[in-house]
């Protein structure tokens, strides 16, 4: 341990908080806001396709004409065949942009992008590693933001083509998220962990929550049939948003032009990081190492939920309850906002209970995980048996989704603690395996 690390180590959680900047103007806190708005759109992207594909293809209730048989329809809410026609019928000409798609072939649309994000979640932590994570998490969302745009014009030549794309989406998407756990090491300090990751990474649920909302109401638009639209807003947005990126972030304190000198020394006294000394990746020790097998399994479990209600609420709401198009997407976006406040909450909570030392913080991460993990597992199966109560159902899961947010000031900022020279690499390899569970 180095004389740097000995001292960060050693200040108390007061003496941490007198030698805070101001926090809600600093730097550090402007890269936190737009890492939160690149996961609002990459989660955006994710999730508003398990809508749009509603709306996308006309077989829809005819592939899953058993569900519909469980719960008769409300009366309030049209069936799907309904709400597409009336979009997409004009003057009795054939239907434009409807795609007879298997339901099996709409599950393999779903899921091709989590077969490709599989792919270079380890390069996108190891590169971050070596040249640093803004342009990573910039150019790949920037990829990925065009290919999305191009959605609507892949589909119609085959939904083979557009499930190869799919898995390039998820390939180039890959790198990001190591990316920025890797600048997360270097811009929070210790005591701000938790925030720092808890404000960016809250987009993925904001945006998952977005990405459903707005493809709920697009989708019900008459121009362009409505579901071409949710591709090109997003798009667009995420132009936007790389010009913003590429201006603000730098790769470390050290290197950015702009931030002030006190918030440069601030920040490099307390993220126990130094940039200046070059550290070879403990391959092994990292390998045999229980905490490392621990924090795979820990992200697998997270991302099992995760994933598995992000592509799959969307289709029970449609196929089980029969909300229309529109509902569809106002019901799958609640839960997510509670998920968002949740996050939020458990991390200021965490940081605060962690800087005046009330818990330590092996305690709190792995309070906070069984939090996010076992106890949103419960209420989620049990709206599986809530029958044709919809109400119930949205509520069982709108509640275990709030207690998921926990789980994100859990395994998923262990990495800074127990390796923050490699939090980037580590997260690069336990999100190839939680990644996983989305390709099923």
């Amino acid at each position: 341990m180095n004389s740097r690390d000995r001292e960060t180590q050693s200040i108390s959680g007061d003496n941490y908080h007198s030698s805070l900047p101001g926090k809600l103007f600093s730097t550090r806190y402007k890269i936190a806001l737009l890492g939160f708005l690149g996961y609002v759109l990459l989660f955006a992207m994710r999730a508003s396709i398990s809508v749009a594909i509603v709306a996308m293809v006309a077989n829809q209730k005819a592939d899953n004409s058993s569900f519909s048989e469980n719960c008769p329809e409300n009366s309030m809410n049209k069936s799907a065949e309904q709400i597409q026609t009336e979009q997409l019928l004009v003057d009795d000409q054939p239907l434009e942009g409807k795609f007879d798609w298997t339901s099996t072939q709409q599950a393999y649309v779903l899921a091709a992008f989590f077969y490709g994000n599989c792919m270079l979640q380890f390069c996108g932590g190891y590169f971050a590693s070596k040249f640093g994570g803004k342009h990573l998490y910039g150019f790949g969302f920037l990829i990925r933001a065009i290919l999305f745009m191009l959605n609507p014009l892949i589909a119609y030549l085959g939904v083979q083509v557009l499930i190869i794309v799919k898995i390039t989406e998820g390939v180039i998407e890959a790198v990001t998220m190591p990316a920025f756990h890797h600048l997360t090491s270097r811009w929070a300090p210790k005591f701000e962990r938790s925030i720092f990751a808890g404000i960016a990474i809250s987009g993925f649920a904001f945006g998952t929550m977005f990405g459903q909302l707005i493809a709920g109401i697009l989708c019900s638009f008459r121009f362009l049939n409505g579901w071409p639209l949710v591709f090109l807003l997003l798009g667009f947005l995420g132009f936007i948003w790389f010009g913003l990126w590429m201006y603000t972030a730098y790769n470390s304190p050290d290197k950015h032009p702009r931030i002030s000198e006190s918030e440069r020394e601030f920040i490099n006294k307390f993220t126990q990081v130094d940039d200046n000394k070059k550290h070879k990746i403990p391959w092994k020790s990292i390998a045999t190492s229980p905490r490392f097998i621990g924090l795979i399994f820990g992200h697998m479990a997270q991302n099992t939920i995760c994933y598995g209600i992000m592509t799959s609420l969307p289709l029970y709401l449609s196929n089980v309850l029969n909300f229309d198009i529109q509902g569809d997407g106002f019901f799958s976006a609640v839960p997510w906002l509670c998920c968002f406040l949740g996050v939020i909450s458990s991390s200021q909570l965490t940081d605060f209970l962690r800087r005046r030392k009330y818990v330590t913080t092996t305690f709190i991460r792995k309070s906070n995980q069984i939090t996010g993990c076992v106890i949103p597992a419960i209420f989620l199966a049990s709206a599986g048996y809530s029958g044709c109560n919809a109400t119930l159902a949205v509520s069982f899961i709108t509640v275990g989704m709030y207690l998921f947010g926990f789980a994100y000031s859990g395994c998923y900022c262990n990495h800074l603690d127990i390796a923050p020279y490699f939090a980037g690499t580590i997260f690069g390899i336990t999100n190839t395996f939680a990644v996983m569970p989305g390709t099923y």
